[in-house]
């Protein structure tokens, strides 16, 4: 096949892929990715086939994944690629996943949501996968075709695939530290990995709390690591009285800390958050909400 057949030199790929070319040999002898031909003469010839595993072994480094972890997930994804696939492979996974769902079958949802995990990148995953299977479940649960029994089966499934994730990246050594956190009334936690995974890519190294988090626990977790940014998640807003406690109680648990509030139900909040000094994200793309969030980080940007 024209794509397994190599053509490019290892300079000409160092250039293509940007990675350095010492890089490329050490990760040949050490994953056996790439794995070029050899001519006559010992150089080096790389398929196009060699340079889009390189292109995703970068993607998943330059996300923070080890090198040696990264490698056998590209391995996985290259063997999964094997068997004909048909249309797109990341609606394809959330069929599975929603079809498991509906038949109420927690073993197979298990094998759908493992096996989406080894499409790619752990923030395309989500991005492709998770999130929108998530939205699709909630609108089927809104609407009554699923019970609060599946909708919780999917939570939990969806969230402990984006934590296992997240647990497999490695922030940089000298990344500071941001608290991911629901508001206390709030037990949706799938979107703050959505979060997560966009901090560690903006170089931070994000502490997820959880559900429920109230300001005293925001409080002691900013006493103890002195985070760079507070991120909280809301997905259904509290009545009034309930937020403006809330809000007032981030606010000063923050103590000066920048923090920004995101989710579906934080519009509706928008006013009391930013009187208290807060950040709305509300549920803009990730690059949007990156220059948010380097803008709170470096003022003079």
């Amino acid at each position: 096949m024209a794509m397994q057949r190599g053509k490019y030199r290892i300079q000409t790929v160092a250039e293509m892929t940007g990675v350095p070319a010492a890089t490329l040999r050490a990760w040949e002898r050490r994953y056996g990715i790439p794995s070029p031909e050899r001519t006559s003469s010992s150089y080096r010839l790389f398929s196009d086939h060699d340079i889009a595993s390189i292109r995703k072994l970068k993607e998943l480094c330059d996300e923070g994944m080890a090198p040696a972890e990264a490698a056998r997930m590209v391995q996985r994804i290259e063997e999964a690629s094997n068997q004909p696939v048909e249309g797109d492979p990341y609606a394809r996974a959330s069929e599975r996943i929603i079809a498991a769902i509906v038949d109420f079958d927690p073993q197979r949802l298990e094998q759908a949501v493992r096996g989406a995990m080894f499409l790619g990148s752990a923030s395309t995953v989500f991005q492709r996968v998770l999130a929108p299977t998530m939205r699709s479940v909630g609108e089927r649960w809104h609407d009554g075709t699923l019970s609060v029994a599946q909708e919780h089966m999917a939570s939990e499934a969806l969230s402990g695939a984006a934590r296992d994730m997240l647990r497999l990246l490695e922030p940089q050594s000298s990344a500071k530290p941001a608290i991911v956190a629901c508001f206390a009334d709030e037990e949706h936690t799938l979107p703050l990995y959505g979060v997560a995974f966009g901090l560690l890519r903006w170089g931070l190294r994000p502490l997820v709390l959880g559900a429920r988090t109230p300001p005293s626990a925001i409080r002691h977790a900013v006493e103890s690591i002195r985070p760079a940014l507070v991120g909280l998640s809301v997905t259904v807003p509290p009545p009034a009285y309930r937020a403006r406690e809330l809000i007032e109680g981030y606010a000063d648990a923050a103590q000066g800390c920048p923090w920004i509030v995101g989710g579906p139900g934080s519009e509706a909040l928008r006013a009391a958050v930013e009187a208290s000094g807060g950040t709305v994200v509300g549920t803009r793309p990730p690059e949007e909400i990156r220059v948010a969030v380097e803008r709170l980080l470096d003022p003079k940007r």
